[in-house]
């Protein structure tokens, strides 16, 4: 009788290739694809063909991410991202303020005529790529002028930089009266090439128009929105303007109404001797103050659009501080999202004011899709509703230190995380969704049977989370994390933080408004008081090939203090608020004197770390 035959067991590199791909889908970390990788030629091919587009769409499906790209792009972006993780988690932060030579302080003394405060800096930003170049775009309105930086960058390197100025002055505004108010960069989709751009300028004194922001021709005036004279409604101080690239739509809003116009195209050169663009009617306006059955209110604080058919508008003093805006072919409709219960006493039963609005895009989460809005009310909380369900809210965010500081301007990472900025002071908010995420920077460090150090001293009365199972290792066949990977991975151990801005003279200056280019970019930009911030992550911090054309601002660093405030539940009873948090202040000493491990297990940056911390960690990870 013939002995049977002995099967051989099959190999890695001979499964087929859509099993493959749905194990590259599982993995976690850049650096369990990289040693993969590694193993043979044949998983070195089918990884560097599409496995880095896959872990990148796979560990980061909240942020919004090219479309297309090469191999080595997607390779590029995979290092870009869990290197930029990473610095969000820990807090690696490097701060840069923009501000003119001869910018006056305020309080300052009145000299020349000139106006004795700042204006506000009112910031939109856009990241477009051009071939293998991409070019960030930022655009602000410092007074009456408007002003902009376009830099082309070449991956970690800056190869040039050049800066426009439109003076107001030049084109009869008055500094003051006819200061910007809102500015809007008309994007194209994420990453579309070719593409010039315009920027939507709202003035204090009613003025709208479209501006071009290409090299040759930036400050010409596009188109002027502005209806008829004879127009039933006047548009007076432009409060908020945003655009639906897509539809081709500007909304702006005024104090009282909400004003719809057309963006025509404008990519067409123009003659030199066009003075003025046409004026431009607007499509449908609609007043909430003439509007049947509804709620009082003072004005208009803020206006975001959903889509081409919906808008969302926050409200300062009502009973009723947010409005949807539909967008129908017979005009715009409007209606009040359901009333939000007062869920904290302390506050009172007045009426109550919404100060930013921002869409947040759920398409990613299982179920996810509509319209998601996260709006920041003046009791100090950050409520996530979705204009879809019933409910009067889905979820309430809070700074567990600062509990009733309203919030002026808020920016989202995807679902990760979002910013906001404090409405009293010189103080940005950095909070986590606590959505489940795709990948956390830790599961590529060294397992341990510790807890994360150093532990956090958040200012609510939370105790340390328990953790009975204390294995020194990883089991990745029973799906057992060890000690240090399961707590890492907790509330608790990734709290949010506010960041003091190091700029004393603008101390008094509240965030005015945030912007960032995309979400695979490094920067957010926040404008105070006569002062613009640049707010990098470490591992974006570009060096420059080629000196800056003539630049309008002045730029410095600066160091920072950061206090952790918890993981950013909403507080009912403040008196379980304990309020001595520890202050951490960045310091860029060098810091040979501590281990490489120490330094990459320790929770926080280098820069926040204390030296005496080294001596008791190092037994921890030894």
């Amino acid at each position: 009788m013939e002995s049977p035959r002995v099967l051989s067991s099959s190999t890695l590199d001979t499964l087929p290739t859509d099993i493959l791909l749905i194990i590259l889908g599982s993995l976690d970390t850049a650096r369990s694809v990289a040693h993969l990788a590694a193993t043979c030629k044949g998983l070195h091919q089918l990884i560097s063909a599409g496995g880095w587009r896959i872990f990148v769409k796979s560990c980061f499906n909240s942020l919004t991410l090219p479309t297309s790209g090469s191999d080595d792009d997607w390779a590029d972006l995979a290092r870009v991202l869990t290197a930029q993780s990473r610095d969000w988690d820990r807090r690696a932060f490097v701060f840069h303020s923009l501000s003119p030579p001869e910018t006056r302080r305020p309080n300052a003394r009145r000299s020349h005529g000139a106006q004795s405060i700042p204006g506000n800096i009112i910031v939109d930003a856009h990241l477009q790529e051009r071939g293998r170049f991409d070019e960030e775009f930022v655009v602000w309105g410092s007074g009456e002028d408007v002003v902009a930086r376009i830099r082309r960058k070449d991956r970690m390197t800056v190869t040039s930089e050049t800066w426009h100025l439109c003076k107001g002055s030049e084109t009869g505004f008055i500094a003051g009266k006819d200061d910007t108010t809102s500015i809007s960069i008309i994007k194209s989709p994420p990453f579309e090439e070719n593409k010039d751009l315009g920027v939507v300028v709202g003035r204090a004194n009613g003025d709208l128009r479209l501006l071009s922001i290409s090299e040759s021709s930036f400050g010409r005036t596009l188109m002027h929105f502005r209806p008829s004279p004879g127009f039933s409604l006047h548009q007076h101080e432009i409060r908020a303007v945003d655009v639906d690239g897509d539809s081709g739509i500007v909304t702006a809003s005024t104090r009282e109404s909400v004003w719809l116009y057309p963006v025509q195209t404008h990519d067409q050169p123009q003659s030199e001797n066009v003075v003025e663009s046409p004026y431009i009617d607007p499509i449908a306006t609609v007043s909430l103050k003439d509007s049947q059955n509804s709620p009082s209110f003072e004005f208009i604080r803020s206006m975001k659009m959903f889509d081409k058919e919906t808008i969302a508008v926050a409200l300062n003093r009502s009973f009723d501080p947010i409005r949807v805006v539909n967008i129908t072919q017979t005009g715009l409709e409007i209606s009040a999202l359901p009333p939000i219960p007062d869920e904290h006493p302390y506050i009172g039963s007045s009426p109550r004011t919404v100060r930013a609005l921002l869409p947040v895009d759920v398409r990613s989460v299982a179920g996810g899709g509509g319209n998601v809005l996260l709006s920041s009310w003046d009791d100090g909380t950050i409520r996530l509703q979705d204009l879809r369900t019933p409910s009067p809210v889905d979820r309430i965010y809070q700074d567990n230190f600062e509990v009733a500081t309203p919030i002026n301007a808020l920016i989202s990472h995807g679902l990760e995380r979002f910013v906001a900025g404090s409405a009293y002071s010189h103080m940005l908010k950095v909070f986590d969704f606590r959505w489940a995420r795709g990948y956390y920077h830790t599961d590529s460090l060294p397992c341990s049977s510790n807890s994360p150090y150093p532990t956090p001293r958040p200012p609510t009365l939370v105790d340390e989370p328990k953790y009975r199972d204390n294995q020194p290792a990883c089991n990745h066949v029973l799906g057992r994390l060890c000690r240090w990977h399961t707590l890492s991975r907790h509330d608790f151990y990734r709290p949010n933080c506010n960041i003091y801005l190091p700029f004393r003279n603008y101390a008094s200056s509240p965030i005015y408004s945030l912007a960032k280019p995309s979400d695979v970019s490094p920067t957010i930009y926040a404008g105070l008081s006569g002062l613009l911030v640049e707010f990098t992550l470490k591992s974006g911090v570009q060096s420059a090939s080629t000196p800056s054309t003539n630049p309008l601002y002045v730029r410095q660093r600066g160091k920072v203090a950061i206090l952790e405030t918890g993981d950013g539940s909403a507080i009912s009873d403040v008196s379980k608020c304990q309020r001595v948090p520890e202050i951490r202040r960045q310091s860029f000493s060098n810091n040979e004197h501590s281990s490489t491990t120490v330094r990459k297990q320790h929770r926080l940056d280098e820069a926040l770390q204390d030296r005496r911390e080294w001596q008791e960690f190092e037994p921890l990870v030894a």
